[in-house]
């Protein structure tokens, strides 16, 4: 049956690649020095073209769309839509200076109209995924005139100039948005942005098709095609990759050092902000008890984890709940395996014999099956009986969509999930994932984990101007979150691994893993 499904699936990557133009009949006239379609297959889709409600990764949304502000690929803010900007007096009031003459894929030229629509969309409903994420900094917006915009943040806010590169601050087009409602984003017909390249064609979970969008405010860029290919099947993708079906593949890590050995292929490697690890869901009858969850820590050899899976490609093994490209990282050290301690801290919680768990675990994630099954092993060294449960794509969508506090759809006591400061500055990396919501529904913090002295640290810090203040309540917030009061068994921090043909020149990614796309381009 394996066999069977990567015929298929190398089939339909033959079929997409004569579609992208690599099936074309020769002809007399000289080949141009560079292909006019770049194929990239990847292993899942995105849930929405539309960073207000996009969980999925910030990889492709900024094809498509801008922002006031982004991280360039050095890690520092610059300029996006806005030209240059300004914190009054009062140091809640920012005003954003937009570029003139931007358009949008369908020809309308950007305003602060849209600007102020983008983020009335998310202040003013509760529905939208990031909502109370941008609510918790943002207090109003207002245009001053065509091309002159103010955001009002609830207070001083340190990281307001970070918190604007996440993906819910993508600037949206107010006609699509009062057109399409909380259908934008869905479908290719409902994207509009105004990034370089325009959304085409979207056949769900199977194909994207991006175009070129000549008038792009940067400049057109020099492919005039991607083709993105949805392949969940990792052999699949690396054997295209390899017979050059597509010029640029994600794979499975294990594959990394020989591919790198491999004529014709290049490997590209970014450090990130991400990390992962295995979640503890705090709504869980056992792991409500911090002295559980302390015990599952102290139960678990990281070292030997990253020793066993990671070492080929050079990742390490979490110090802290952010990653070290993170701005407010803390480094605590390994946590080292005393599963002495572990046993005790059971007895105390009053399971001196153990008990069963379920472990869910979404497979696409870099070795996440391998991983969990190492901590299932040493879990029962400690008596605690856990089992796996695998869902696909759809299932762990849908058990991450659902909020309802402890959630029937989402029964298991721990799952495997990645963690990332979309910001790459503490106040989004904790405050979003970590803290109690207003609503006890926590969008974000999809293990309903409630501290109240993380709550109290997190918004302490994110008012706090002084930045040696701020990094030590960050410290103290850390410190509760990755021992006192253990959120997650955070295992790796992760690099941006990409694998390509040695044709393609000019990939770049910043430490979202978002590509640039300025100078991709693939020789023939």
């Amino acid at each position: 049956m394996k066999r069977l499904v990567s015929t298929m699936l190398i089939a339909f990557l033959a079929v997409a690649f004569v579609f992208a133009g690599g099936g074309k009949e020769k002809s007399s006239a000289p080949l141009p020095e560079f292909k006019d379609t770049i194929t990239i297959a990847t292993g899942s889709d995105q849930n929405y073209m539309d960073g207000h409600m996009n969980v999925t990764n910030d990889v492709y949304l900024r094809a498509v769309y801008s922002q006031l502000v982004r991280r360039g690929l050095d890690g520092n803010i610059e300029g996006d839509l806005a030209e240059s900007w300004s914190v009054g007096d009062d140091g809640v009031t920012w005003t954003f200076n937009l570029r003139h003459g931007v358009k949008f894929h369908n020809g309308k030229e950007l305003t602060s109209a849209d600007v102020v629509a983008s983020y009335r969309r998310l202040l003013d409903n509760p529905s939208i995924r990031y909502s109370t994420l941008v609510s918790g900094y943002i207090k109003d917006v207002y245009a001053v005139d065509d091309y002159t915009v103010c955001l009002v943040t609830t207070e001083q806010i340190a990281s307001l100039l970070a918190n604007l590169t996440h993906r819910s601050n993508l600037i949206l087009d107010a006609d699509y948005i009062e057109k399409y409602g909380m259908e934008l984003g869905l479908t290719a017909e409902s994207v509009n942005g105004t990034g370089p390249y325009r959304l085409a064609y979207w056949d769900k979970d199977q194909e994207m098709v991006f175009e070129a969008f000549e008038d792009y405010f940067r400049g057109e860029v020099p492919t005039k095609k991607i083709d993105i290919l949805i392949v969940s099947d990792a052999n699949a993708r690396l054997i295209a990759l390899e017979t050059g079906q597509v010029d640029i593949s994600i794979v499975n890590t294990s594959e990394i050092p020989r591919l790198q050995q491999t004529p014709g292929i290049q490997v590209k490697m970014y450090e990130s902000i991400a990390s992962q690890g295995l979640q503890f869901n705090c709504a869980n009858e056992y792991m409500k008890d911090p002295r559980v969850r302390q015990a599952i820590s102290y139960a678990i050899d990281r070292q030997l984890i990253i020793d066993t899976l990671y070492s080929d490609i050079g990742e390490k093994v979490c110090t802290s709940p952010v990653n070290p490209n993170v701005w407010g990282y803390n480094d605590f050290g390994v946590i080292q395996q005393d599963q002495e301690k572990a046993r005790a801290l059971l007895a105390e919680a009053g399971y001196p014999d153990g008990f069963e768990i379920s472990i869910m675990l979404y497979p696409n994630y870099n070795k996440s099956t391998e991983t969990c099954e190492m901590i299932v092993a040493m879990l029962a060294e400690v008596g605690i009986r856990a089992t796996i449960e695998v869902v696909d794509n759809a299932g762990f969508n849908a058990s991450m969509g659902s909020r309802t506090y402890p959630g029937e759809r989402f029964p298991w006591a721990m799952f495997f999930m990645g963690f990332g400061a979309g910001t790459a500055d503490c106040d989004e990396g904790l405050r979003r994932i970590w803290t109690t919501s207003p609503d006890g529904n926590n969008n974000n913090n999809y293990g309903w984990y409630s501290n109240a002295e993380v709550d109290r640290l997190l918004e302490e810090a994110k008012a706090e101007l002084d930045e040696e203040k701020r990094l030590d309540l960050y410290r103290q917030a850390e410190q509760i979150l990755f021992i006192d009061d253990p959120a997650a068994i955070f295992t790796n921090d992760r690099y941006s691994i990409w694998t390509m043909s040695d044709k393609v020149e000019g990939f770049e990614v910043n430490v979202n893993n978002a590509i640039f796309w300025d100078n991709l381009r693939c020789r023939n």
